[in-house]
């Protein structure tokens, strides 16, 4: 029983100066799976994965696609994936009559979506991100592509981004707090405010304050935040839960 690849045939990109190919990254189980190339086996990206079974491609539907192991995947055609073992595997459907999910990345972050033509408007959109940040495509080498305004975005050119910022600021402990990039650790988030006169100790345990009041999980020196504009933030000595 063979079950098929339906990616569309496609050229990849020009390669920028040098010969640099744009970088590309699969979601396989929730978890963000760099990966060498746009197009590898489906027992590599399993491997890649650190994953086991069959690999399932995630479609706008409620039946997905499982892929044979031997079966070259072409990324463009659907990098969103789940995994399932040999005897729990869905039957194979056909061709699906929904299109397959696209995770475009941006600074190690994702967003799903099922539309493959974005632009830099819509990208800022997806990722929530100030109107002053700078969109670059990311490559496989120092010189990335920046994104202009205006200019179609295709994903089948390479999903992964990086993104400059002037500022995004946040408040911690009703202070604005001002960084000059998205993912930080606790502690940094901790370390940033204290340099920027929040008062605050870097032993002090820190939450994310909820849209509706409240205070989150308490959030570790190492766990990795995304931060957005407007994200508040509480920082208290240990033995306080106020």
């Amino acid at each position: 029983m063979t079950h098929h690849d339906i990616s569309a045939a496609s050229s990849s990109p020009v390669p920028l100066g040098g010969g640099a190919v744009p970088k590309w990254a699969a979601v396989v189980d929730d978890t963000l799976v760099p990966l060498p190339r746009r197009r590898l086996r489906s027992r590599d990206i399993l491997a890649q994965a650190g994953a086991q079974g069959i690999l399932i491609r995630d479609y706008n539907q409620r039946a997905d696609l499982p892929l044979e192991p031997d079966l070259e995947i072409d990324l463009a055609a659907g990098n969103v994936f789940r995994t399932a073992d040999l005897c729990s595997a869905p039957p194979p459907n056909g061709h699906p009559d929904a299109p397959a999910k696209l995770a475009f990345v941006a600074d190690d972050s994702w967003e799903v979506t099922t539309d493959p033509l974005q632009t830099l408007e819509s990208l800022k959109g997806l990722f929530d991100l100030p109107e002053d940040a700078e969109v670059l495509r990311d490559y496989e080498s120092p010189i990335d592509e920046p994104i202009a305004s205006g200019v179609p975005v295709q994903f089948e050119d390479g999903p992964v981004f990086r993104i400059l910022l002037k500022s995004i600021t946040v408040k911690v402990n009703n202070n604005s707090v001002r960084f000059t990039k998205r993912r930080v650790t606790g502690l940094e988030i901790k370390q940033t405010a204290i340099e920027q006169a929040v008062a605050i100790e870097t032993g002090f345990v820190l939450y994310p304050v909820k849209p509706q009041g409240g205070l989150g999980k308490a959030i570790g020196d190492t766990e990795i935040v995304t931060l957005r504009a407007c994200d508040e933030f509480r920082c208290v000595a240990p033995d306080d839960n106020s």
